[in-house]
């Protein structure tokens, strides 16, 4: 050393690390608890490796108390001499379970915080531990007050002689800064250590423990692809077999792992649903994580491999990247599986960006999708038709349905695409690709406009025209009649913004010739409104404001608009019921309404009579399929949603107990439920069953009709609905509207203040 160098040791606040490290580590009883008998367990697997013997041998136990906020954990494992002590328990950095026996016993622990990180939450740590043959044993101790005293410098641990831990093991004591809550350290602690084999004993009573399996509940699991099964994902392969859940929720059950050419212990399972899944290493549970995903995981999996953090509430990234590497294996595999089968396709609609991602269309044969006509198929065939050739595969979206039905009908394949995004894009490529389809959306035009109409076809596009202004609020459009390409009634032209909108009819058409029976009745307007919907409906929502993007109704607005109609409830979502009064239907309440055979007959009701609660509909020659009963919706109820609830296009009825409600929604947000409840179980037929509760779709569409709305009674209902002869139906009606967008709930002005 040159003359005027100086030297000088590196300084350290020992307090101030300390802190930094217990704070980081163990800020909490529990986590004192779990790091304690994490290190007892680890003490006797190693003790049961020297003995040659398993870790749940009768001979092993470990024991947890904790009495007046002092908690005290006991082993009768290897145990520490007086140097273990000082140089592995003392020491910051040091760890005695580094060694080849160590890790082959599986012991957790190999990071060297030592005792010190117990210290946030302890006052005074004693530790008193005597290994086997040895006379005596040690006890070593030190307090918060030891370390504030000692200041920048490094505190003395106190040591004594002591037999408590003979004749070999370990015994803690910790004396905690606040008594903890004996209940949560006792459930705490089971999640970690309920499938270590040790014995574990906590305020004298034994921890329920189980044996660690790769999966439970067999009986319950359909087995795919019968056997052990081996999946290779590079130089990994991993053994197990696959099952399916009553659910179609796909379970990887796994029991061996091989990297190159290692053998390495991996057990557990894998579930394709979202949620955690729980890292053990030999029955100890390190901790829960989760890994990004696709269709998401869950479950559990105990592997030696497996090494957590310092702080055991994570892993470290050599098992992140292994655990990484296992389930996107079995991903594959499951994605595999459920594209074997239709029922598991349909319960697991996320594989479809995994599919488009990994160039997986070519497999999508097992997929069902919905064809123009209501009916199904499967796109593998769709394929094999569309190969042998005379027949046109097109396809389209769900809410140009009317036009694709009249298609379908011409002899061509026409597929309604999936709502979902990632599904539509991939039923999309696979016709595309393998069955030559071709997009609807484009394909009409009109290739001939009527110069003269005659009365009829011109009331028809008076009435229409009325039904996409009122109903719609759309203003900016024009209506050409003429004849249109594909034999289609309507279609929708679009052009720029700023010009109208051209909507083609064919007035020509059967689907609109058949009306010109009904004459001039409100039945023939409360069918051209029903036109409008069906044909129209879903591209005039573009442009009407009383409809959101999704086609969701715009309830906040029109509520604003009809102030006099509505009020809008902040509470929570809840129904809001309206209504309620008892009413008595007799067979006097039902009016007959003939259509068909070129007569229309509605009789006006009688003059201080009120009207009509049931209609019954009769078409003598079958020519509209509206033949049967109606029910009458209460005025109330039709005077808040009457022009709303034709946009509804989901409607059905179901049943169950001694209530009937119809259904109807914009199925994205808004939902009408019209109850009636009767003085009897309603049991109807099921295809020839009876039962007391179902659901069916309504077969007919809603009338407005006598200045209100009727729903369609299915003849299954009839008995429960329509009176015979002189008898009475008690009936209690309610009306809700529920807005789940808004998360609000709507009524009728006239309704809140009743």
């Amino acid at each position: 050393m040159t003359e005027g160098n100086k030297s000088f040791k590196v300084g350290i606040d020992f307090e101030s690390v300390l802190r930094a490290i217990s704070k980081q580590i163990y800020e909490t009883p529990l986590a004192f608890i779990r790091e304690n008998v994490q290190n007892a367990v680890d003490a006797i697997r190693i003790q049961a490796l020297r003995d040659g013997v398993d870790p749940g041998d009768e001979g092993y136990k470990i024991e947890i108390t904790v009495v007046d906020g002092m908690v005290t954990v006991r082993d009768n494992g290897i145990g520490m001499s007086e140097d273990d002590l000082q140089s592995f328990f003392w020491t910051i950095g040091a760890s005695g379970k580094r060694t080849q026996e160590a890790q082959a016993a599986g012991c957790v622990g190999m990071f060297g915080i030592g005792g010190f990180a117990n210290f946030g939450v302890c006052d005074i740590l004693e530790v008193i531990s005597q290994t086997a043959g040895a006379a005596d044993g040690t006890l070593t101790r030190l307090s918060e007050a030891d370390i504030q005293k000692a200041g920048a410098a490094i505190p003395s641990v106190t040591v004594e002689q002591s037999d408590v831990a003979a004749p070999r093991g370990t015994v803690v004591v910790g004396h905690m800064r606040k008594p903890p809550n004996v209940d949560e350290l006792k459930r705490y602690l089971l999640d970690f250590v309920r499938f270590v084999p040790t014995k574990i004993y906590f305020g004298g009573q034994r921890i329920p423990q189980g044996k660690f399996a790769d999966l439970e509940n067999r009986e319950n699991l359909t087995e795919i692809r019968q056997g052990t099964q081996q999946w290779q994902s590079g130089d990994m392969v991993i053994t197990g077999r696959l099952y399916a859940d009553r659910g179609h929720a796909i379970i990887a059950a796994i029991d061996g792992l091989t990297i190159g050419d290692e053998s390495i212990s991996l057990v557990g399972f894998i579930r394709f649903e979202n949620g955690p899944i729980d890292v053990f290493k030999r029955g100890f549970k390190l901790c829960a994580t989760q890994i990004g995903t696709t269709i998401g995981v869950s479950g559990r999996l105990d592997c030696d491999r497996f090494i957590p953090t310092a702080g055991r509430d994570s892993l470290d990234a050599p098992t992140t990247s292994l655990l990484g590497r296992i389930v996107h294996a079995l991903e594959k595999i499951a994605i595999e599986a459920v594209l074997e089968s239709p029922e598991r396709i349909g319960q697991h609609t996320r594989i479809f960006r995994y599919v488009l991602q990994h160039g997986l269309v070519n497999q999508l044969g097992k997929v069902k999708v919905t064809l123009a006509d209501g009916s199904e198929s499967t796109l593998a065939e769709i394929r094999r038709r569309a190969e042998q050739g005379g027949v046109g595969v097109f396809f389209g979206l769900a809410q140009k349905q009317a036009l694709n039905q009249i298609m379908q009908a011409r002899g061509h394949i026409v597929v309604l695409l999936s709502s979902d995004r990632q599904r539509q894009d991939a039923e999309r490529r696979y016709l595309e690709q393998f069955c030559n389809a071709k997009p609807f959306d484009g394909m009409i035009d009109c290739t001939e406009r009527y110069a003269e109409l005659s009365r009829f076809e011109r009331v028809f596009l008076s009435e229409l025209e009325l039904n996409i202004s009122k109903s719609y609020e759309v203003q900016n459009f024009r209506l050409i009649a003429g004849k249109l390409t594909e034999d289609i009634p309507v279609f929708v032209k679009e052009h720029g913004s700023a010009q109208p909108i051209e909507i083609f009819v064919d007035v020509r058409h059967p689907e609109i010739v058949k009306l010109q029976d009904l004459g001039y009745s409100a039945l023939l307007y409360s069918l051209i409104g029903t036109f409008c919907r069906e044909y129209l409906g879903p591209s005039l929502k573009k442009w009407s404001p009383r409809f959101f993007g999704d086609g969701a109704l715009n309830l906040e607005l029109l509520a604003k608009r009809r102030s006099e109609l509505w009020i809008l409830l902040k509470d929570d979502i809840g129904i809001v019921r309206k209504g309620g009064q008892k009413q008595v239907v007799t067979r006097s309440d039902v009016q007959v309404v003939t259509v068909g055979g070129g007569q229309h007959h509605q009789p006006e009701p009688q003059p201080g009579k009120p009207l009509p609660r049931i209609i019954h509909v009769i078409d003598e020659q079958g020519s509209t399929g509206l033949g049967g009963y109606y029910l009458r919706l209460p005025d109330p109820a039709y005077n808040a949603y009457g022009d709303l609830l034709p946009e509804c296009e989901s409607r059905g009825v179901v049943w169950a107990g001694n209530k009937i409600m119809y259904v109807a929604s914009d199925t994205v947000s808004a939902a009408f439920q019209y109850e009636i409840r009767v003085d009897e179980v309603v049991a109807a037929d099921v295809n020839g069953s009876i039962r007391a509760e179902g659901a069916i779709q309504l077969d007919r569409p809603l009338q407005e009709m006598y200045g209100g709305m009727y729903f369609p009674i299915p003849g299954s209902l009839e008995r429960f609905l329509v009176p015979q002869g002189n008898s009475e139906l008690r009936l209690e009606l309610h009306c809700d509207w529920i807005d789940m967008r808004t998360a609000k709930h709507w009524q009728a002005r006239e309704a809140a203040t009743c």
